[in-house]
């Protein structure tokens, strides 16, 4: 599976989490337009990101949690997924992510 690259899948995700994440900054409007979508949200509705097939619950006011992925491109699947989280930290809301979904499909 790691056959070739020498790097632990785990180094590699770091890798691009820094490159893709960490070093990439929302824009104001970025933070403004996911507090509206959120406020605009009932409990218990979603939000869909349909060029990543990442889908979001409202669990609580100013409160989300990745509820499914279902794509063929997880890399860019779980990118967007983490510079959601990053806007939300900067908004004020609270976005779940980590062993939050409740399935995901990989499609190849």
């Amino acid at each position: 599976m790691n056959e070739g690259s020498g790097r632990a899948p785990r180094e590699l995700w770091e890798e691009l989490k820094r490159k893709y994440v960490d070093e990439w900054s929302p824009t104001e409007d970025d933070v403004r337009w996911l507090k509206e979508t959120v406020r605009r949200m009932k409990i218990g509705g979603v939000w869909i990101i349909p060029a990543v097939g990442a889908v979001f619950e409202k669990v609580a006011e100013d409160h989300i949690r990745l509820k499914s992925i279902t794509t063929d491109d997880i890399i860019n699947a779980i990118i967007t997924i983490e510079r959601t989280k990053k806007v939300g930290d900067l908004a004020g809301i609270k976005v779940d992510i980590e062993k939050a979904a409740d399935y995901i499909v990989v499609r190849l």
